[in-house]
């Protein structure tokens, strides 16, 4: 697996961008200026997301790990901040899973360790059943869902921009990435038992990952979760809020 990357190195600790599903690393365009103070930036396209080759069959989580680790090892990378959103938190998680002697801290943005609860696989097979159908209705109804419904009037050109974006990824790239979400392992057990340091970062008004989903693992862990009042694309509405949460991780 390619997956194309980005190295801002000012010779500070790295911090890896991981984001979320339909998306891509632009996306952390209205926070990585403020993010560079302190850290170096390694940012990521996530496989047929962005400028990444498509995977010509469905993807798991230790192809991802491998095409991390082959990239930490090209950049001379031996630890690492990761902060992920969504699917990108769903990966991030698989990864300190298995790295966890590569990881300071591990970042969780409007995303869950664990497993899709089942009727969330439910809909991951009914997107995959209708994007096969109906592609552009499909990513442009999958945008929406991500913000609130004062958030789509308010964003309208950031939102404009990621369906835009989002068109461009093939219908194999998008089912592969919602069978990894749906078939993923939990690695929530894990994270418990290793010295890790966790954060969640999370919105009061996301109606993709539920805030009491998040709170479950929050509590599961024994850490308090930091809250956003906004939809699930904290990194598109809320970067402001996002930073002034970070602001213990240096």
């Amino acid at each position: 697996m390619h997956i194309h990357y980005n190295l801002s190195d000012n010779k500070k600790p790295v911090l890896l961008l991981i984001h979320g599903f339909l998306g891509s690393m632009q996306q952390w365009e209205h926070i990585e200026h403020q993010l560079l103070v302190h850290y170096s930036i390694l940012k990521i396209d996530l496989p047929g997301h962005g400028s990444s080759h498509e995977s010509k069959t469905p993807f798991t989580a230790a192809d991802f790990i491998e095409a991390l680790n082959f990239i930490l090892k090209q950049e001379h990378i031996d630890r690492l901040t990761i902060l992920g959103h969504s699917m990108g938190g769903y990966l991030g998680a698989a990864f300190a899973k298995a790295n966890p002697k590569k990881i300071i801290s591990l970042i969780m943005l409007n995303s869950i360790a664990g497993k899709d609860p089942k009727e969330k696989r439910l809909l991951r097979d009914r997107a995959i059943q209708l994007i096969q159908k109906h592609k552009e209705a499909y990513v442009s109804m999958a945008v929406n869902n991500l913000f609130t419904k004062v958030e789509l009037e308010e964003f309208k050109e950031r939102i404009h921009k990621m369906k835009m974006k989002a068109q461009t990824i093939s219908i194999e790239s998008i089912v592969h990435s919602l069978l990894y979400m749906r078939d993923r392992e939990s690695s929530l057990q894990e994270l418990k038992n290793l010295d890790i340091r966790v954060i969640y970062i999370f919105s009061l008004q996301d109606d993709i990952i539920e805030p009491a989903l998040i709170k479950t693992e929050c509590d599961y862990l024994n850490i308090q979760g930091k809250t956003i009042d906004c939809g699930h694309m904290s990194l598109l509405t809320n970067p402001a809020n996002i930073l002034e949460k970070m602001y213990f991780i240096e």
